[in-house]
């Protein structure tokens, strides 16, 4: 047993050395070796193909990691390479036999349709044609490649200075009309919600109010008031006193203000007023 295993250590040295060996003469010889290479590869078919099978099921991981680095490395060059291989299988005769079937040629042509109307819709609006493009997986692979050694590299005193020295700083007036807005909104929702609150617990009261004023109105010859939003109005002007922009909540300010004046309109349907 100690001499059969010392024959097999022997002869895996020996196997070991010619290996090495050969990869050596291909380094030196790269003619040659790919000169041999089609030699076997024309007197032995098969067996060429079924080795090229077993290295690939042996190495399949680090080939597909190879893959990706260098579609990573070049997407146009792997873009381009897919391309050719498509034509040359096609030039070959080899286009696949697959068709769609009736369910998916009508959903292809509902989502055509579909991105025909939205075309129309945003060409009716003003909006400009839609920018979204098609990105393959080794495109992506480079550009989150390229994202992650952007976003992790460090930052000196000088690069952070030449950064800030690019940014142009908004206008004044710009900023002006920002927290303008801000706060305008900022007092609209605290008025509703005293609005709200007031109107809540005052409803009967103002409903009442409003239906005596409606009855005067009348018998004098004018239209009368709306009972669903004239209550909600005297809520909102009780609620705006004491801001100075209280003229943010008037009834024409805002699509929001309008909502909430409307809100029994909208759950009632319309009906004659009073």
């Amino acid at each position: 047993m100690r001499e059969q295993a010392q024959r097999q250590r022997d002869e895996k040295e020996r196997r070991q050395k010619g290996i090495d060996r050969a990869k050596e003469w291909a380094k030196e010889h790269p003619e040659e070796r790919q000169q041999a290479r089609e030699r076997y590869k024309q007197k032995h078919p098969e067996a060429y193909k079924q080795a090229q099978r077993d290295y690939y099921h042996r190495n399949r991981e680090a080939i597909a990691e190879r893959r990706r680095a260098r579609e990573a490395a070049d997407p146009e060059k792997a873009n381009e390479a897919r391309r050719r291989a498509v034509e040359q299988a096609r030039e070959a005769g080899r286009d696949s036999a697959w068709s769609p079937t009736p369910d998916q040629r009508a959903t292809y042509r509902e989502r055509e349709n579909e991105a025909r109307r939205q075309s129309r819709r945003r060409a009716r609006a003003g909006l400009p044609e839609r920018q979204l493009h098609r990105v393959h997986a080794p495109e992506r692979r480079h550009n989150d490649a390229a994202a992650d050694a952007f976003f992790a590299q460090k930052r000196t005193g000088e690069d952070v200075a030449r950064i800030r020295a690019q940014d142009e700083p908004t206008p004044p007036d710009l900023v002006q009309a920002l927290e303008e807005r801000s706060e305008n909104r900022r007092v609209v929702r605290e008025i509703l919600a005293i609005a709200n609150e007031y109107f809540v617990e005052h409803e009967v009261e103002l409903r009442a109010r409003v239906a005596e004023v409606s009855r005067a109105r009348f018998r004098g010859g004018m239209l009368p008031l709306d009972v669903y939003t004239e209550p909600r109005r005297h809520a909102l002007e009780f609620a705006s006193r004491g801001y100075l922009r209280a003229s943010v909540a008037s009834p024409t300010s805002s699509l929001t203000i309008f909502r909430w004046l409307t809100t029994d309109r909208a759950k009632r349907g319309p009906e004659r007023s009073l």
